[in-house]
């Protein structure tokens, strides 16, 4: 997996890196009613062609291939933005409700801008950035497919189940005769069938969970978490961290409560897990269950193996105030921002407060960690009358936190 990982971000300037409803449709106007120039293929498939359905969270893996019938008379470009008119392949799943773009919804929010807001009142948002500005890989294209692969789930969640049609657009082809001008192509139309299964999904969380512990175990043993393998375990150290990875993407994806449970109680707020991204944190995030998740995250922080950081109490109090205020980050004027900043301070408080009273059941880094940020979190104004904690309060927070 995590070479698989690597392997799809190093190719991430030719596959699916323009996938808004915009980006489409602009690409779809281009195209019109021509088809694909003569002799070049552009197919969206399945992995090895299944055409099973598929359950509601499991990793839906499709290759994009391309191949022409006249090798020679095309190329693939890997950056055709370098190119004027020039563009990545845009992916388009219909129909689109119950469908979330993992790049545009995240999941990730923060509260610094309503916190903020009786200071400067700057505003919500942010731009998503993605492909591969300096790549500059070109392949020939021959009757052999060059072939893609992907997992679907990395960059959309399919939440609903029902049969969808999958489609590819883009401009990230070349003929031999004009390697300047970008050929608009399109795929087949790839039909899939979303299926809900809730005894699968209970029989793949409690696999994951006994194989991501079981790795765990092998690879804190071994020291890897705070150490280098030696050279002869650098082996079994890569497989171990595979398997963590593997599991956890699979609890990730399930997206049902009990996931969610399993997903909070194996993240300690680390934003790693071995070498790769905390797919634990990932999960939470990218959760429908956004109330559970907050409610189990809040007691997950006090907990005393916990690195609460303080981007972690920002986006828990953002959490917060979003469940209450569903539509919360979609206001960007400043009187909204005000209306919330109350409430919000309200909630940043109670965060701050219950890690202050944690801590000294914490240990370790977890301790010194939560001090940090409780510190420099107590002693904010956020353009208010006074400290988030009061001078005195936050003191005798931090008397009892000492170790003895």
């Amino acid at each position: 997996m995590i070479l698989r990982n690597i392997a799809i971000a190093a190719l991430a300037g030719v596959l699916l890196q323009a996938s808004s409803a915009q980006d489409v449709q602009n690409i779809q106007d281009k195209i019109g009613a021509r088809g694909n120039p003569p002799g070049l293929s552009f197919e969206l498939r399945t992995k090895n062609g299944l055409r099973k359905p598929f359950r509601l969270g499991e990793m839906i893996e499709i290759e994009e291939d391309y191949s022409s019938s006249l090798p020679g008379r095309y190329s693939l470009l890997q950056n055709p933005k370098k190119l004027e008119g020039g563009s990545f392949v845009a992916l388009e799943i219909l129909p689109a409700k119950g469908v979330i773009d993992r790049v545009h919804q995240t999941g990730w929010v923060s509260a610094a801008a309503i916190l903020h807001a009786r200071c400067a009142g700057e505003g919500i948002g942010g731009a998503v950035g993605g492909g591969c500005g300096d790549c500059d890989g070109v392949y020939k294209l021959g009757i052999e497919p060059i072939r893609f692969p992907y997992v679907l789930n990395y960059r959309f969640a399919i939440a609903v189940p029902g049969r969808y049609t999958v489609q590819a657009r883009g401009a990230n082809v070349v003929a031999a005769t004009d390697v300047s001008k970008p050929i608009l192509i399109t795929s087949n139309k790839l039909e899939i069938e979303i299926v809900r299964d809730d005894t699968w999904a209970d029989d793949q969380l409690q696999m994951a969970v006994r194989r991501y512990e079981e790795a765990q175990r092998r690879y804190l043993q071994n020291g890897w978490d705070k150490k280098n393998p030696a050279t002869a375990q650098v082996p079994q150290q890569w497989e171990t961290a595979q398997e963590m990875v593997n599991a956890s993407e699979i609890i990730r994806f399930l997206d049902t409560e009990e996931s969610l449970r399993e997903a909070v109680r194996l993240y300690d707020g680390s934003p790693r897990i071995v070498t790769y991204e905390n797919s634990f944190l990932k999960a939470i995030l990218e959760s429908s269950h956004r109330d559970l998740a907050v409610r189990l995250l809040k007691k997950r922080m006090v907990e005393g193996d916990f690195l609460a950081s303080e981007d972690l109490i920002d986006l828990l109090t953002a959490m917060t105030i979003q469940v209450e205020e569903p539509v919360v980050f979609g206001r960007e004027d400043l009187p909204s921002l005000r209306q919330l900043n109350p409430r919000t301070l309200e909630i940043l408080r109670e965060d701050v407060l219950a890690l202050g009273e944690s801590l000294p059941a914490k240990h370790g880094e977890a301790r010194e960690l939560g001090t940090a940020t409780f510190e420099k979190y107590a002693s904010r104004d956020y353009c208010a009358v006074g400290p988030l904690i009061e001078k005195g309060e936050a003191q005798q927070i931090l008397l009892k936190a000492r170790p003895n």
